[in-house]
C-alpha cells in the first residue's frame, strides 16, 4: 500500500466514515488514477471534469454513481491533499429528472446554469 493511500485511509478512519464508504472511495479515487496511469496527486482538477465525462458517456454510470465518484475525490483533495480549491470546481451530475436533452445534465454548485455533460 502506498503512503498516499494509507493516509487516505487513515483520513476517512478520522473522520469516521464507515468502512464501506471508505472502500467505495478508495474503488473510486484508484480508478480515476489507473484511467490516467498515474497517481491521482499528480492530477488537476480537469482531469477530474474529463473522467466525470468519461464516466457519464462512455461507462454509462447513473448520476449517483457519478455523484459518488464526486465526493470521494472530493474528500481525496480537500482532505488528505489538502487543496481547497477542490470542492468548489467539481460539479455533481443532476438528477436525470433535470436534464434537458440528454440522459444526465452538469451544474455547477451555486450556479442555476446547467450544461449538458
Amino acid at each position: 500500500m502506498t503512503p498516499l493511500r494509507q493516509r487516505f485511509i487513515e483520513d476517512m478512519t478520522l473522520r469516521g466514515l464507515a468502512p464501506t464508504t471508505q472502500r467505495s472511495y478508495v474503488h473510486y479515487v484508484a480508478e480515476f488514477a489507473k484511467f490516467y496511469g498515474t497517481s491521482p496527486e499528480q492530477l488537476d482538477l480537469e482531469a477530474v471534469r474529463q473522467y466525470e465525462l468519461y464516466l457519464l458517456h462512455e461507462r454509462k454510470l447513473s448520476p449517483e454513481s457519478i455523484n459518488s465518484f464526486v465526493s470521494a475525490i472530493q474528500f481525496f483533495y480537500l482532505e488528505t491533499l489538502e487543496m481547497p480549491g477542490a470542492r468548489t470546481a467539481s460539479p455533481e451530475c443532476a438528477a436525470p429528472s433535470n436534464c434537458r436533452s440528454c440522459s444526465a445534465a452538469r451544474k455547477w454548485p451555486g450556479s442555476s446554469k446547467m450544461y449538458p455533460a
